[in-house]
């Protein structure tokens, strides 16, 4: 089903793949989006992020499409005394429609961990995105 639904988002022209990759597929309209909303000089843990950014969403919905069922990713922090700095960028063109639900979690530890995300979503006339973590 998934492969189904994939190919289907796909053949609407929708993007969802992890920022990695949507860089290096996708780099014009990648790079015209990412961090234009939260910009690495906006406060000490978007610097931090910026500098060690570690995959993350990247999503587009194109003109005029509303993707009827939710995209969904899950981050998790696996070892002790690491620090997870993903991004995530979603970007709804004109009169479209995405929700997307992303969460992260951690093991208990007997050390801490680092958690800093960046959500940048852009929102064009008349779309709309749900955002749900």
């Amino acid at each position: 089903v998934y492969h189904q639904i994939r190919e289907d988002l796909e053949r609407q022209g929708v993007i969802f793949l992890d920022t990695d990759t949507g860089l290096r597929e996708h780099p014009e309209l990648f790079k015209e989006y990412f961090g234009k909303a939260i910009p690495a000089g906006d406060n000490k843990f978007a610097a931090l992020n910026t500098a060690v950014w570690s995959g993350g969403s990247f999503i587009y919905v194109p003109k005029g499409v509303h993707v009827e069922i939710p995209l969904q990713a899950y981050f998790r922090i696996n070892t002790e005394n690491m620090g997870q700095f993903e991004r995530t960028l979603i970007i709804a063109d004109e009169d479209s429609y995405v929700h997307y639900v992303e969460g992260c979690t951690a093991p208990i530890y007997k050390s801490d961990s680092l958690h800093s995300a960046i959500v940048e979503i852009f929102v064009r006339k008349n779309a709309r995105v749900r955002y749900t973590t």
